[in-house]
């Protein structure tokens, strides 16, 4: 019995051959016969894609293993044996390939291929140009120097504009949320926090579309951990707390590049699950309090959490007593400072008069954590929910608030001149009505200009970023602004 993509391409095969073949291309022009073409590049937004089993030349028509499509294009491959299809699904696209067959079905329309997909040395080929502007890529072909090139959601462009002091340049990423084929991510300097790493160096090991440094931290006092000055979620956990005490200005995404820009307090809650110590059942309810997470600079007299990616160790140099948590149980209490982190739990360091507590985190007691946002000025309240929000960093001031500006570094404590003072080189996060996400730096503004620069880019929702020597922004291969020291976060556009 054949499958319906198969009955699809039969009932229109008389359609089909009354179309005209498409007009050849740059691309499609490459000259050659038989297979060959293992010298071909391919970049997708500036990345260039490693091939175990290199692209192929067909007659004039470069061809790609069916498995790449979906590794990095994100794209779903269905395979039927029995017929030779190959479906492809992507978002809302669909494309049903047959092998040796020279039509296609494409979002229920029929098109017509100058070269059938092929079958060789037992892997399954589809034309690269075909498939990558069926699923809405825009393809350019170098023929110089034998390279494709597929662009993603991700543009970028550097122009001059007026400020206050004169002009200055602006560089823009501007990333569309709607493509399916990219996702965002925090990235830590080495995957750690509370380190440095060269910015350069981040991009080098992550490969991304596009990147822009993060949040402010740490660097005036060397013998501290170079640790963020504000939030930051990880993975779908809050795994940073520079400023649980106000509405620090917060960007914040979902798997589904769902974004928000809103003001929001965040804090942790602790919670039992078994206490073995019957007299302090009254625990179940209250719960234990959490002061901060994979942060040293805090107050002695405290409780804080140290997770894996803080780290090996906690790194602290207070004293105190250690409660070491794996797989959620209580499996011992050690007295020091430095102590191991394991990789299946993490470490509550009770100090100074909080180790009064201990015998609340007794071996044996199970117990856990969750995450909890307050927020503010949101456009999307109903992502600010624990296991929702898979990323966010903090930083501020606010510059812009549904569409009008809304500069207030008082009310986020940040009215220092280091921010609101001398013009400086600058970088800030917009979303746009359009679900795109712009990521943009300046040479040099004042906090005032870097609001109007980011309305005048059609921002309705738009934050400050760390900036001076911090000033980081990389697009399709290319280094728009590279800082002057090393960075502790970032954010970056990756293939899905």
């Amino acid at each position: 019995m054949k499958s319906k993509p198969l009955l699809k391409l039969v009932n229109v095969l008389v359609i089909a051959i009354m179309l005209l073949p498409a007009c050849l291309s740059p691309v499609d022009a490459y000259i050659g016969n038989g297979i060959g073409g293992q010298d071909i590049a391919i970049y997708i937004g500036g990345q260039k894609l490693s091939f175990d089993t290199p692209p192929l030349n067909k007659e004039g028509r470069i061809f790609v293993p069916i498995r790449y499509i979906a590794e990095y294009f994100g794209g779903e491959v269905e395979w039927d044996p029995e017929n030779q299809i190959v479906n492809v699904r992507n978002g809302s696209s669909f494309v049903s390939l047959q092998i040796g067959f020279k039509f296609a079905g494409v979002n229920g329309a029929v098109k017509v291929l100058d070269v059938p997909p092929f079958i060789y040395s037992g892997r399954t080929y589809v034309p690269l140009r075909f498939v990558s502007e069926a699923l809405g890529k825009e393809v350019r072909w170098d023929d110089q120097n034998r390279v494709v090139y597929i662009e993603t959601g991700v543009e970028s462009y550097t122009t001059t504009l007026a400020v206050s002091t004169g002009t200055a340049t602006v560089n823009v990423v501007k990333v569309s949320l709607n493509d399916p084929t990219i996702k965002l991510e925090i990235v830590n300097a080495q995957d750690q926090i509370g380190v440095l790493e060269p910015f350069e160096s981040m991009v080098e090991r992550k490969n991304p579309l596009a990147a822009i440094n993060g949040t402010f931290f740490q660097v005036a006092d060397t013998s501290l951990p170079m640790e963020p000055a504000a939030n930051l979620v990880i993975n779908g956990r809050i795994e940073h707390l520079g400023t649980p005490e106000k509405y620090a200005s917060t960007f914040a995404f979902t798997q589904d590049n769902q974004v928000d820009i809103a003001n929001v307090k965040m804090k942790l809650q602790g919670e039992y699950t078994y206490i073995p110590n019957p007299e302090l059942e009254r625990l179940y309810t209250q719960g234990w309090y959490i002061g901060t997470i994979n942060r040293t600079m805090w107050g002695e007299n405290s409780i804080r959490v140290f997770t894996p990616l803080r780290g090996a160790t906690t790194g602290l140099n207070v004293d105190g007593i250690n409660v070491i948590v794996r797989n959620g149980e209580v499996v011992e209490q050690v007295t020091g400072t430095n102590v191991p982190i394991p990789p299946d739990g993490y470490v509550i360091h009770l100090g100074g008069t909080e180790v009064r507590f201990k015998d609340r985190f007794e071996v044996g007691t199970r117990l856990s954590y969750r995450d909890i946002y307050d927020v503010r000025n949101s456009s999307n309240p109903e992502m600010w929910q624990e296991g929702v929000i898979w990323g966010a960093l903090s930083a501020g001031p606010r510059l812009i608030t549904n569409g009008e500006i809304t500069l207030d570094p008082a009310s986020e404590l940040l009215d220092i001149p280091k921010i609101t003072g001398q013009p400086l080189t600058r970088s800030a996060l917009g979303i746009t009505q359009n679900n795109e996400l712009l990521m943009v730096t300046v040479s040099k503004c004042t906090i005032q200009d870097l609001a109007t620069i980011m309305k005048d880019l059609g921002a309705y929702n738009a934050m400050n970023l760390d900036g001076g020597a911090s000033t980081s922004l990389y697009a399709n291969g290319k280094f728009l602004a590279t800082p002057t020291r090393k960075i502790s976060n970032a954010l970056m556009v990756l293939p899905r």
